[in-house]
């Protein structure tokens, strides 16, 4: 008596029946697995030998050793360079109140002297706020003059050359 199935599908009586064919396709699939198992576990022995070298350390230091090292470093770091950035900030406010721009004018106050004894100082900050030194030679003697200079502008009239070094520091 032979089973229905095999006869609606038309191998009951042929000599290569469906359990030769699922005897087949079988042994192809184990072959397959087996390919692949022996790839993934020499995938996978690569991986553990990795994981030895770098868990190993050098001179038997562990990886969890140096990551802790690693990572004090950075906050070290990351500490510093906050400190820097508030004294380079620091700083740069500072240098906006340096002088930072200069310039000088001589002149003679009389004709009859000559070699401009005479001379003009203008010293400026990075906002155009500083003071205007006005040095006059006479045969007499000498007298200096300041004045305030507040952005680029002074509360007084100024002299040629006055106004001539202030112009000068300005450009700067």
């Amino acid at each position: 008596m032979q089973y229905n199935f095999f006869n609606t599908i038309g191998t009951a009586g042929s000599a290569f029946g469906i359990f030769d064919v699922l005897a087949v396709i079988s042994i192809i699939a184990a072959a397959v697995l087996t390919v692949l198992f022996i790839s993934e576990k020499k995938i996978v022995s690569e991986l553990s030998d990795r994981i030895d070298k770098l868990t190993s350390g050098k001179n038997g230091k562990s990886l969890e050793g140096e990551l802790d090292g690693i990572i004090e470093d950075n906050r070290i770091i990351l500490k510093q360079a906050k400190q820097n950035s508030e004294d380079i900030e620091e700083i740069f406010g500072r240098l906006k109140k340096v002088y930072q721009k200069m310039s000088v004018v001589k002149y003679d106050a009389y004709d009859q002297l000559g070699g401009e004894m005479s001379a003009v100082v203008v010293l400026l900050d990075d906002e155009d706020n500083g003071v205007l030194v006005n040095n006059v030679y006479s045969p007499e003697g000498g007298y200096t003059y300041t004045r305030e200079i507040e952005s680029g502008k002074c509360r007084h009239e100024l002299g040629e050359e006055e106004t001539k070094a202030l112009k000068k520091a300005l450009q700067k």
